[in-house]
């Protein structure tokens, strides 16, 4: 393994071990987008943030997902994805939330855009059922 895929690798792992051990089970929402937004201004050579909303099954049963992703290039044309999901029971009030958005989409700063959407006003004040932080490739 050459000099830069030692670098990369231990970026990637980093950032991953910085959301990991920032937040937790007790964190708010508002904590836990902060911590993220953090993560995303460390530097990497090239990337693009998602924000995530809707109820899906990914876990085996429908759950209301408000996800945060950060997508970079792993050099063999395709891409790492750090994703930090907080997950909440579904409810009439929140099934109706649907969002996908990437920061190049929209013309301002993603973190600001995310903190105005319905969302993130909803879910700030709620209990969420889990927070998963994980590290995939596309």
């Amino acid at each position: 393994m050459g000099l830069f895929d030692r670098f990369k690798k231990t970026s990637k792992e980093s950032l991953l071990g910085y959301l990991q051990n920032s937040i937790s089970d007790n964190s708010s929402l508002e904590h836990i987008v902060s911590v993220f937004e953090e993560m995303c201004n460390m530097p990497l050579k090239e990337d693009m943030i998602l924000f995530e909303t809707g109820t899906y099954s990914f876990t085996g049963k429908p759950m209301f997902n408000f996800s945060l992703v950060r997508q970079f290039p792993n050099d063999e044309e395709e891409y790492y994805q750090i994703h930090v999901d907080v997950l909440y029971i579904p409810t009439e009030e929140n099934k109706d939330f649907q969002r996908t958005i990437w920061n190049e989409d929209i013309e301002e700063d993603i973190f600001s855009y995310i903190k105005k959407t319905p969302e993130f006003n909803f879910c700030k004040d709620k209990v969420f059922s889990k927070i998963e932080i994980y590290l995939d490739e596309t």
